[in-house]
């Protein structure tokens, strides 16, 4: 990773206006590596800029303080299309740049950081992905930590990079959590981060809206292949209903996935008249990514999605079942 390593940082100090941006509805992984690099990249005196093509949930903004994300609009086309050096951060697929990734295209140099198998070999002109890192955050540590630099000691980048982990890890206790994990979390609370804090932003958060949600997962869940499947299906009008945000659905798959006897969750969410996302979360004892990639998804082996386009939502639901219940039998 060394050489990686070098050869993304000789980009960096080669360049001269840089773009980070992250997936599409971003998390905390997403959000806490491009704050951390970029405070880096500002520290070299670059025109440096994190550009997300949709908001950030409410509850992350405090791992930006100084409002330094920005996100997509037509006023940024111009600076986008010269830029001399974009870095994506835990994006899995370019496409969840949206408008960003056609605007970046004819950029020279692209560059993905990443723990999610690649689906671009094409796009990006060099790739570093690491599907055994817990987070694209931890990356971004041992970056730093190969530059040795003050900026890695910076309160704002290690409370960045201890959000991205916690979240990526389930608080540390989902099976990609290692001892090294812990080693660097222990580093960034040495730096004065403070657990409980970013712990309650994440996780404590909750808005009424969000438990009218809960509610309403709750009454509607259902169970197949003899209970060890469990999923919902949340439309615009629940959604509405509860008063509720897309974003509040953030952790909907896990909790169902926490139910006695339940190995795999999945939650079909309809983001407008016929375009869903899945969201699917197993255990351990079944692998679910490549089911995600017959649906044009991807991901990890125990959390992995997909967003699918269908005018039928029920021959979705079906056909999702159908390919968990093979794998179940």
């Amino acid at each position: 990773m060394v050489n990686s390593f070098k050869y993304i940082n000789n980009k960096i100090k080669n360049s001269e206006s840089i773009l980070l941006s992250t997936h599409e509805n971003p998390d905390c992984d997403g959000l806490g590596s491009e704050i951390a690099l970029y405070y880096y990249i500002k520290a070299l005196g670059k025109d440096c800029k994190i550009i997300n093509s949709t908001p950030m949930s409410d509850k992350y903004k405090f791992i930006d303080p100084e409002n330094i994300v920005e996100v997509y609009n037509k006023g940024q086309d111009n600076w986008l299309k010269n830029i001399d050096l974009a870095i994506v951060l835990d994006i899995g697929s370019h496409e969840r740049l949206k408008e960003i990734s056609s605007l970046t295209k004819n950029c020279k140099d692209k560059i993905s950081i990443d723990h999610h198998i690649s689906k671009d070999n094409d796009f990006f002109s060099f790739e570093l992905v690491d599907v055994e890192a817990p987070a694209t955050g931890t990356i971004i540590w041992d970056f730093l930590d190969y530059l040795d630099i003050k900026t890695f000691n910076d309160v704002k980048v290690s409370n960045a990079l201890y959000a991205a982990i916690i979240t990526d890890t389930g608080s540390f206790r989902y099976s990609n959590t290692s001892p090294k994990t812990h080693i660097i979390a222990s580093s960034l609370l040495e730096n004065g981060v403070d657990p409980n804090e970013i712990y309650q932003n994440v996780y404590e958060n909750r808005s009424r809206s969000q438990i009218a949600l809960l509610a309403h997962v709750i009454s509607s869940v259902r169970y197949v292949a003899k209970g060890e499947v469990a999923y919902v299906c949340l439309s615009e009008k629940d959604f509405k209903k509860c008063g509720a945000s897309l974003f509040e659905n953030d952790g909907m798959s896990d909790f169902l996935r926490g139910v006695d006897g339940v190995e795999v969750s999945f939650v079909v969410t309809e983001i407008k008249p016929d375009l869903y996302k899945i969201s699917f979360r197993s255990r351990k004892k079944y692998v679910i990514n490549d089911i995600a990639a017959e649906f044009g998804g991807g991901g990890h082996a125990l959390a992995a999605g997909a967003t699918v386009e269908t005018d039928n939502v029920n021959k979705l639901v079906d056909e999702i079942i159908y390919h968990l219940e093979k794998r179940i039998k």
